[in-house]
């Protein structure tokens, strides 16, 4: 969206081509109704037909089943396998006449790329993920692992640019591929979603109230996100003194199965109480700058269970620092990069090391100008580099170089 929002202003004309899987997706996408450029779905899943349904499911398992006895990959078989709806999304492409083809997913970059040669146009990639870093060790030989290595070691070298969502990924990409280092373009947010977009009595209603929160998102409250570590540090902090302020975890988004009584009693076990695990609601994106703004604390618990979550920088760590808010970050390589550029605003602390990061955090919680200069470091950050922006000054460099 605010890729298409800064093309459009920057005075190219705009159609976006998107997979339509999730019916919750068109309530969240009325927000961007009377943009200047068009949206066209393509539906697969559960907003397909029966009948489509059936028919792409089949297709789909039966060219998984094929490729993994034929010999090598055969690129028709390979494709289908891949992702239920390449050729859907293909023959979309296709049908439009661009000078530029922008693929955001990895499905979507055969199609941009059949429709460019069709159209004498060129193709840029967009890697959000390093999408063969997203496997565990274990998982490095299953089908969908070499598929993706594949895909990517046939498509992205054809790309007449790429760009990354972080150094990290960029780097990775170019070593691994051989291809020039991508521009970095971080998903920060646009500045306007700092005031303004939640309604007041909502706004109020953010903070426990009274002493420390710790603020957190996720589309899934679930385990292996940090959470843990956290409940375990505010064990920790519990009690340490009579000065100490009471701490509440907020954690925002829809609870994992059987996770939220999982998670309340490790909290019962540690000596906290019911009220200290805070469940907020999802809310639209563009009232999470706002929303978090509200909070003490903003906590980035990536964990290093893939190459691409040690690279990668967290969407979380990037809307906290426009939120002005401290930053607690766990200590991977994306968000050591942020630390080195914001060392006042983010704090690191080793994974898993629940004592340390009790131990960071009461300097925070004990002294409230610490938390007041680590705020104004943020705001400061957030105005002069970490903005879209700026960022989209990146962005429309790339695309001017290439139309």
């Amino acid at each position: 969206m605010k890729e298409a929002d800064a093309l459009v202003e920057a005075g190219y004309d705009v159609h976006v081509i998107a997979g339509d899987y999730h019916p919750w997706g068109h309530e969240a996408d009325r927000q961007y109704q009377g943009r200047s450029w068009t949206l066209e779905r393509v539906p697969y899943g559960a907003m397909a037909s029966p009948l489509r349904r059936v028919y792409l499911g089949g297709r789909k398992r039966a060219a998984e089943l094929l490729s993994r006895w034929l010999p090598g990959e055969i690129r028709e078989v390979t494709l289908r396998a891949q992702h239920w709806m390449i050729p859907e999304l293909t023959a979309r492409a296709v049908s439009v006449s661009a000078d530029l083809f922008i693929a955001h997913y990895l499905p979507a970059v055969p199609a941009a790329l059949r429709a460019a040669e069709r159209h004498g146009a060129k193709v840029g990639f967009d890697a959000e993920d390093f999408h063969r870093g997203q496997f565990h060790d274990g998982e490095q030989d299953t089908p969908k692992a070499r598929r993706t290595r594949w895909f990517e070691e046939t498509y992205l070298p054809q790309c007449d640019y790429v760009t990354a969502a972080s150094p990290g990924i960029a780097a990775a990409y170019a070593d691994e591929l051989g291809i020039k280092e991508p521009t970095t373009i971080l998903n920060v947010f646009p500045r306007s979603e700092r005031s303004g977009r939640t309604p007041p009595n909502e706004l109020r209603e953010e903070h426990p109230g009274s002493g420390i929160s710790l603020y957190w998102y996720s589309q899934t409250i679930g385990p292996g996100r940090g959470l843990e570590m956290v409940v375990r540090a505010m064990g920790r902090i519990r009690g340490r003194d009579d000065d100490t302020p009471r701490v509440t975890l907020s954690l925002r988004g829809g609870w994992a199965d059987g996770y939220e009584s999982t998670l309340r009693s490790l909290a019962h076990s540690v000596g906290l109480e019911d009220t200290q695990i805070r469940h907020l609601a999802r809310t639209p994106p563009d009232q999470l700058i706002e929303r978090a703004a509200q909070h003490d604390i903003g906590l980035a618990l990536e964990q290093p269970n893939s190459r691409n979550h040690d690279i990668c920088v967290s969407n979380k760590i990037l809307s906290y620092l426009l939120s002005g808010l401290p930053i607690m970050a766990t200590d991977t390589r994306g968000q050591q990069y942020v630390h080195q550029q914001v060392p006042e605003a983010v704090q690191v602390c080793p994974i898993n090391d629940a004592a340390a990061l009790a131990e960071r955090l009461l300097v925070w919680i004990h002294d409230s100008e610490a938390r007041r200069r680590a705020k104004r470091a943020a705001n400061r950050a957030s105005e002069s580099r970490f903005n879209w922006g700026e960022e989209k000054k990146r962005l429309l460099g790339v695309v001017k170089r290439n139309v």
